[in-house]
């Protein structure tokens, strides 16, 4: 039983390190491009969640609400 849980600490903490990285300098150019960004481009998303909204007629859980005539 305690090698068992041995084994999973070990685990946890193998999986827990593998994030851990330092960047160098030449490298954080690319990592700051938009398109590296996890929410990828804000203008384009916002757009496209009116237009849906706009043409579904309702809007769930964007944050923002009205119907469907597009006028808010």
């Amino acid at each position: 039983m305690v090698i068992r849980w041995l084994r999973v600490g070990l685990t946890v903490a193998a999986l827990s390190l593998v994030g851990c990285r330092t960047t160098q300098p030449w490298q954080r150019e690319d990592l700051a491009r938009r398109s590296m960004r996890p929410d990828g481009d804000g203008d384009r998303r916002a757009l496209r969640d009116h237009m849906t909204g706009t043409r579904e007629g309702a809007v769930g859980g964007l944050g923002s609400g009205g119907g469907g005539c597009g006028c808010n």
